[in-house]
């Protein structure tokens, strides 16, 4: 493996074990997850999808100054890292989308919109470079791979821009949302 090859496996992963273990972290916020706490959780989400999206950006400035690989070895081995970074990411944003009645009834859904917003554009750049930076893996980036979490990604980003009303009932009966 050379050594730029190893630079965006590397920096793929770390990407990657971020969002891991955000989604490890908000896994546990359930119905009976107080206010404050939830608060302060939504404060770290917005937190680590920013350091997810400062991570990508950097990949992205590394990899516009780097010639594209040509080997069909080197492509296989990023776009087999391209592929646990896209499982995790989805799994992250389920993880988000399922815990979007929680954080409407304590109304914490702007910032988390916000971020995806950004992540979202983040992504789209991060797949522009990577399709330039591997040619040779380019459909599989451009068709299997990053097209599903873009898609994953705008339907969270969907969700959290509703207009919605917290319940009196909750948990018994969850908030109401409309699409605007």
């Amino acid at each position: 493996m050379s050594t730029i090859e190893n630079f965006m496996v590397t920096n793929v992963g770390i990407v990657t074990s971020v969002s891991g273990n955000v989604n490890n972290v908000f896994s546990v916020v359930s119905t009976s997850t107080t206010g404050p706490d939830l608060t302060s959780m939504c404060q770290t989400l917005v937190g680590q999808f920013t350091v997810i999206v400062n991570y990508l950006g950097t990949d992205i400035t590394a990899m516009q100054g780097m010639p594209p690989f040509t080997a069909q070895a080197d492509c296989d081995t990023i776009v087999s890292a391209l592929g646990s970074f896209v499982q995790v990411h989805q799994a992250l944003l389920a993880t988000v989308i399922g815990k979007h009645a929680i954080f409407v009834q304590f109304g914490t859904t702007a910032p988390v919109a916000a971020v995806l917003r950004t992540l979202e554009a983040t992504i789209d750049s991060f797949a522009f470079a990577m399709i330039n930076l591997i040619p040779c893996g380019a459909d599989s980036v451009r068709t299997t791979r990053m097209v599903t979490l873009d898609t994953s990604v705008a339907n969270s980003i969907t969700l959290y821009a509703q207009f919605c009303i917290p319940s009196p009932l909750y948990p018994t009966v969850i908030p109401v949302c409309v699409d605007l």
